[in-house]
């Protein structure tokens, strides 16, 4: 590969911002000029970063560099989610431009040309230069082979001049962002008392006991919760319930669906592709140009053969063309080949059995032969396998596909290629796995049939879309608002869709490619706004703005249920610590005293590190309490998310103090250092008033 191609393929997978050529920036001008009505007027502002703007243009035109190089690359064209990703990493790229050159500006932090020298071939190589110029041979960077290469870069394609160019280029935005987060990081410091918790939070234990009380152990029916007192509960907790902005929209649809003309246009097609593979030289050539499915040149063994040609086929044999799954497919017989090895297909049900196992084995022998003997008088063979064995086939019923002579041990592939005609074999074979129970699904044979597939979509005509186009925009007209939209959907017998979406969905409920959808929601602003008819893959769509809800405090009709939940078990708390606060004695003896439903359960060589008990599931505070109490003391009934406890300390390991705590701080420094990009990056976009807009555009 060429040090080009080398540097191509690792910088696809290390650099985020790498840039090529503009290639469509000069036709954007007329598209988003002053008169330009498209996204709604003359508004072009995709963001705002620290108070600067950026416009559609300057995005686009980045957007065609990143899909451009995206392409050189890959050398494929970018799809619908790799476009997403590409617009993604260009918002960051002006984020980072623009934020982030800020902070270095303020600091001064610049990378200089003897520098960037120093990262192509100097004393502080990148490491992808390293790796490209790495010998594959030795493992020795050529450094000397960096020289020649750039000494002879005049020489090569412009393409391959640009390319070096650009990647030269953006190593200087990564290398201030390394040089900022290198500071950032020195003033990360872990003191004595940090590291001494970690010790302690690291191996320190204790042993508890614990009644408890789940909530589910008392009916809801038992509790009431008024209006009055699911409003209070919001109101006191506005700041648990916040809401994204998002709005709702009900929509109509117009299915597009191939018409009988449709179908026998295709049926027809296919009735002339099958007279003229006949007179083809080559099947398979001939199916690759004609098939719609890549799956074109099959290979078939008896058993599948069989279900589609019959017992006896022979090549030249053709399958008239049948509907399936929305197509049309013709098979023809092309060719049988005969292979080295023969092959066999099987089901099987294992049950292991080693030196390892602690039932023996006469035991396990025994329980296969029952199944064996349950097989024989008419159990199904896939149900059993499915209860019974103990490998990965069990959820195939056993099944083991296609094997060759040589894949599988020794008695098993004796036993089954030994079998002249399928069906169970009649008794248990053993192996180094264990004992197998086997029915040979088809027996040994080395044909090979290959099979041409001919495949054709049956896919609506232009006349087709018309017509249920036209049927869209005349629903369209005459319906204006809505009441009328509504009424006139029911009347119809249109299915009316309702779905709750935010600004930068890419779909609505099961509509594909639906983003046109969700752009036309977020462009109008007042409820009852009906849309154009839009088209959809296989579709066309109406939609209707319904509802409209602001970023700020969650409606109550949208928490009422966890909030009512959340009451629930609030009185539940109070009925239960009303029970037990009445109780004295032993744990045991509350928990005998309260019912049925309250246990009592120990843990021993708990550490605080821990975040659930066992029977109770996540309870980090719980466990807090626990390491704040003195030996054999006891809290008064709490609640947790999921019931009600009481704590018992029973004993806590003594503290010894260290001498040295270094190993925990450097553990706890590391695991700063490492977190401080994603702080850095938390922390500058958060001071860098960020506005994004893009959904008004994408």
């Amino acid at each position: 590969m060429s040090i080009i191609g080398t540097l191509r393929n690792k910088m696809g997978k290390f650099l985020v911002f790498v840039i090529g050529f503009s290639i469509a920036s000069f036709v954007l001008g007329d598209i988003l000029g002053p008169n330009s009505t498209l996204f709604g007027g003359n508004d072009t502002t995709v963001g705002t970063i620290k108070g600067e703007d950026i416009d559609f243009t300057s995005f686009q035109s980045l957007y065609e560099e990143f899909s451009y190089n995206f392409s050189l690359n890959s050398g494929t064209s970018p799809s619908p989610n790799d476009v997403q990703l590409l617009r993604e990493q260009v918002w960051e790229k002006f984020i980072q431009d623009i934020a982030f050159q800020n902070e270095y500006d303020k600091l001064g932090i610049t990378v200089t040309s003897s520098e960037l020298v120093e990262m192509v071939q100097g004393n502080n190589i990148h490491p992808v230069v390293r790796q490209a110029f790495t010998s594959p041979e030795t493992g020795v960077f050529e450094s000397e082979q960096v020289v020649f290469f750039l000494k002879n870069l005049s020489n090569q394609s412009v393409e391959q001049q640009q390319f070096w160019s650009n990647f030269e280029r953006n190593l200087i935005p990564l290398r201030l962002r390394d040089k900022y987060e290198n500071l950032i990081s020195k003033t990360n410091y872990v003191n004595k008392l940090e590291s001494k918790r970690e010790y302690i939070n690291s191996n320190q234990s204790s042993s508890i006991s614990y009644l408890y009380v789940p909530f589910y152990s008392i009916s809801d029916s038992l509790v009431s919760v008024s209006d009055n007192e699911l409003k209070s509960f919001l109101f006191n907790n506005k700041d648990d319930y916040k809401q994204e902005e998002s709005r709702s929209i009900k929509y109509v649809s117009f299915d597009v669906s191939p018409s009988i003309e449709d179908t026998l246009y295709v049926k027809e097609e296919m009735n002339n592709l099958k007279s003229l593979i006949n007179q083809s030289s080559s099947d398979s050539i001939f199916s690759s140009i004609n098939s719609d499915d890549l799956d074109y040149y099959v290979s078939l063994r008896e058993d599948e053969i069989k279900n589609l040609f019959g017992s006896n086929p022979n090549v030249g044999d053709i399958i008239d063309p049948q509907i399936l799954n929305n197509q049309y497919v013709l098979y023809k017989l092309s060719e049988i080949i005969k292979e080295d090895k023969f092959s066999a297909r099987a089901k099987h049900i294992l049950f292991k059995w080693d030196d390892q196992s602690l039932n023996p084995k006469s035991e396990v022998r025994n329980e296969a032969n029952r199944v064996l003997n349950l097989i024989r008088n008419g159990s199904d063979f896939g149900e059993m396998a499915r209860m019974y064995s103990q490998d990965g086939s069990a959820s195939n019923g056993g099944d083991l596909g296609w094997f060759t002579e040589g894949q599988m041990v020794d008695p098993f592939e004796r036993a089954v290629f030994s079998k002249r005609s399928s069906g169970l074999i009649n008794r248990i074979i053993e192996t180094d796995f264990g004992f197998h129970i086997i029915d040979v699904s088809s027996a040994k044979s080395n044909k090979v049939f290959k099979v041409s597939k001919i495949v054709k979509d049956i896919i609506p005509s232009d006349v087709t879309r018309n017509i249920s186009y036209r049927q869209a925009e005349i629903f369209r007209s005459e319906n204006n608002n809505m009441d009328d939209f509504l009424s006139a959907a029911e009347k119809l017998g249109l299915k009316i869709s309702s779905n709750k979406i935010k600004k930068n969905d890419q779909t609505v409920g099961s509509l594909q490619n639906s983003r046109s959808l969700i752009m036309w929601a977020y462009g109008v602003d007042d409820l009852g706004d009906i849309s154009n008819v839009i088209e959809l893959d296989n579709s066309y769509v109406i939609g209707i703005l319904s509802e409209i809800k602001e970023e700020g405090t969650s409606e109550l009709e949208d928490v009422k249920f966890s909030i009512r939940r959340k009451i629930i078990n609030n009185k539940k708390f109070d009925f239960v610590n009303d029970k037990l606060s009445g109780i004295e004695g032993s744990l045991d003896e509350i928990a005998a005293s309260y019912g049925i439903n309250a246990n009592v359960f120990t843990m021993d060589n708990l550490l605080l590190s821990s975040s659930s008990l066992n029977n109770v599931g996540y309870s980090p505070n719980a466990i807090g309490v626990a390491f704040s109490m003195d030996e054999s003391e006891r809290t008064k009934p709490f609640a947790t998310d999921d019931g009600v406890l009481i704590l018992q300390l029973n004993s806590k390991d003594s503290f010894s103090e260290q001498e040295d705590y270094l190993p925990f701080s450097n553990s706890l420094l590391e695991a700063l250092n490492l977190a401080s990009p994603l702080k850095i990056d938390k922390a500058i976009k958060g001071f860098s008033d960020i506005s994004d807009y893009r959904y008004k555009f994408f």
